[in-house]
């Protein structure tokens, strides 16, 4: 995951790691990801808001929202592009 100085991590619930990425999710249901920008560390194409899970994996991650519905990024040939799901 590496340097987590510049990411908000008050008021987690929890937190999930994969290789270069870590991702928090907090009780309001928000989450948080960094680390490495190819393998998930950059969430900025996501919603990571009305997150129930998180789960990180070798290089890419996934949410599942409140609603049912998922996301996940990170490193396309590993499962970060969910685009076609």
């Amino acid at each position: 995951g590496g340097d987590a100085s510049a990411v908000d991590l008050t008021n987690v619930a929890d937190i999930s790691c994969g290789y270069k990425v870590c991702v928090a999710r907090r009780t309001d249901s928000s989450a948080v990801a960094w680390g490495d920008s190819l393998y998930g560390g950059d969430a900025s194409a996501v919603d990571l808001t009305n997150v129930a899970d998180i789960s990180c994996g070798g290089r890419a991650c996934v949410a599942r929202k409140n609603d049912g519905s998922a996301v996940a990024w990170g490193d396309s040939l590993y499962g970060g592009d969910a685009s076609a799901v």
